[in-house]
């Protein structure tokens, strides 16, 4: 029987785990969570309005009234900022969308575990700077690092998980204003510190600021990040967090079609393993005016297509031809 790890990735492979073993305690002080929760009578007004909604509805894909009253709360533009399931999707969004094969990153560790995990899975370069003896950003060895490795992004956690150090504006000004690169940062925490970065967006287009309500606002069992950035990077972020949720779904449904044996992505393509020819299966696509990409000349892959993942439409005219054509097979090959 054939290993059902041998594709994946191999950087995905060598990483640990982004886990976290959290047994039954009597004092929780682990996860960096806000110990005080929310007020019942808050509590009580959303799940008086959830119980209103029609849950078998999808929300809107923009929600704009809460972009508009994040707006407000944060004194950014709504048409810069992204709400996400957390910001770990917004991190994953912002990402997804800048980083790859030999793109270079630069991160000051020890910091937010995640970081790493992503880049390295996206193929990026992590490139790891140390802190100062006292924990501290080295704010000169980023500047110099930047110039000196060709840079294209950088991360910086303020303050920094695990370490409690923040940047100094002066210090993220110079940064910005001689790096044509993105600079990322997270101010996950940024409510303890009584400090933001925020204002700061007004003056350089390459800051993208990254927040939570799970922190401060003793909400992290809702899930509730969001994105501040120039409007023209948020529209391109939120394209890539659509076409995530799309992977998922088109994940989900290839994997419900017997013949079809989808690899797990993190990028915008499924890689997929097919009970006939690829070339059999790229002529009936074709036969429907589908195009697809037939990648069994590659090595290890010879019984593989690749599908890059589209729009909802795209994806749902790709789903019901792929239904149609092996549900009219005679039989599908024991290969799989």
């Amino acid at each position: 029987m054939p290993n059902p790890l041998d594709k994946i990735k191999a950087q995905v492979k060598k990483l640990s785990a982004y886990t976290l073993n959290a047994p039954e305690c009597r004092v929780k002080i682990n996860q960096n969570e806000n110990p005080y929760d929310m007020p019942e009578e808050i509590k009580t007004q959303v799940l008086a309005r959830l119980s209103n909604r029609p849950w078998s509805r999808y929300p809107a894909f923009v929600p704009v009234d809460l972009l508009v009253t994040m707006a407000r709360f944060s004194s950014w533009r709504a048409d810069g900022i992204l709400a996400g399931n957390g910001s770990n999707e917004l991190i994953q969004a912002l990402l997804t969308v800048t980083v790859g094969p030999g793109t270079k990153v630069l991160i000051s560790e020890p910091t937010f575990t995640l970081y790493r995990l992503l880049i390295e899975v996206l193929g990026g370069e992590v490139i790891s700077l140390p802190l100062t003896s006292d924990l501290q950003y080295d704010t000169n060895l980023i500047k110099h690092t930047v110039k000196e490795k060709a840079i294209d992004l950088v991360i910086i956690c303020s303050p920094n998980n695990p370490t409690g150090g923040v940047i100094k504006d002066k210090d993220l000004i110079e940064l910005l204003a001689d790096f044509s690169g993105l600079v990322i940062l997270d101010e996950a925490y940024h409510e303890f510190s009584e400090h933001t970065v925020v204002p700061l967006l007004k003056q350089f287009s390459n800051l993208i600021v990254l927040r939570t309500f799970s922190k401060a606002m003793a909400m992290a069992g809702l899930r509730v990040g969001y994105l501040l950035s120039h409007p023209d990077l948020a529209r391109e972020i939120a394209k890539a967090k659509k076409l995530i949720a799309e992977r998922e779904r088109l994940f989900a449904a290839l994997s419900q079609i017997p013949g079809l044996q989808p690899i797990p992505s993190q990028a915008n393509f499924i890689l997929t393993k097919t009970s006939i020819t690829p070339s059999e299966l790229m002529a009936k696509l074709q036969a429907k005016d589908i195009l697809a990409r037939d990648v069994s000349r590659y090595p290890m892959l010879k019984d593989y297509v690749r599908f890059s993942v589209g729009t909802e439409k795209e994806n749902n005219e790709l789903i019901e031809t792929l239904q149609e054509i092996f549900t009219n097979l005679p039989q599908f090959s024991p290969h799989l």
